[in-house]
């Protein structure tokens, strides 16, 4: 897990989300191996490698692909790196080395699987080998293997992100 290197008092990107809002959000912290993380508020529970659309009031929402339409690029992904309950307050990686990925399919490590979006399940994304859902995810390099034939069931696992990103009618 990231350490905070930003020089913001009280951050604590390894800690599940708390009742009490800490910062403002939407406040960015910089973490070890060049992570990025942001100050949400979940409007679900969030379990590790959630796939958030952070909102521009700082709310993590997990991510579907219909909130894609008639937005196309401009969704920030934020992605949950531990339990965070309905309501609270947490950090979601933004950017980083060894972040987790929540996935719904088998996936293997550094190769070119193309992630498509999130089929039936919010929140996980699933390769093209899984079947078009009309969007394609940038910037997110899958570091560690996936074998699962259950789409139902998310699996993390660990990725770098970059800049990670989704475009429609990929």
């Amino acid at each position: 897990m990231a350490t905070q290197t930003s020089s913001l008092i009280g951050v604590d990107l390894s800690g599940a989300g708390g009742t009490t809002q800490l910062f403002a959000l939407g406040t960015l912290a910089s973490g070890s191996g060049g992570s990025t993380w942001q100050y949400v508020q979940a409007t679900s529970t969030l379990v590790t490698g959630t796939v958030v659309n952070i909102g521009a009031a700082g709310t993590a929402r997990v991510m579907m692909t219909a909130m894609l339409t008639g937005i196309g690029t401009g969704v920030q992904l934020g992605f949950a790196q531990n339990l965070i309950n309905q309501s609270e307050f947490a950090w979601v990686a933004t950017n980083g080395v060894g972040m987790y990925v929540l996935t719904s399919a088998s996936l293997t490590a550094a190769t070119n699987d193309t992630l498509v979006g999130f089929g039936a399940n919010s929140g996980r994304l699933v390769p093209g080998t899984a079947g078009s859902v009309g969007a394609t995810a940038f910037g997110i390099y899958i570091l560690s293997s996936v074998l699962t034939s259950d789409q139902t069931a998310g699996v993390p696992t660990i990725a770098t992100l970059v800049w990670p990103r989704m475009s429609q009618g990929q």
